[in-house]
């Protein structure tokens, strides 16, 4: 059966503002932020894609792509 409740790749970050990204960095780093928060602070648009986002991250410490990425609804 079909979980249309958890937030998918495909949608956009409007869509899931209380949604948790959770990061994961080649370097060891983890981090988990609130998608509204992390979006204003960004100030990175509405329509943008949960994927698109993840593509665009980088590590704050090393500056490598994330070894993984997600996006949950409990941290």
């Amino acid at each position: 059966m079909a979980d249309y409740s958890s937030p998918k790749p495909i949608d956009p970050i409007a869509f899931q503002p209380h949604a948790f990204l959770r990061i994961r960095c080649r370097c060891g780093r983890r981090a988990t932020y609130p998608v509204g928060e992390f979006t204003r602070f960004h100030r990175l648009p509405g329509a943008l894609k949960f994927y698109e986002l993840i593509a665009r991250l980088r590590c704050e410490i090393c500056g490598q792509r994330p070894v993984n990425a997600d996006v949950v609804r409990h941290p």
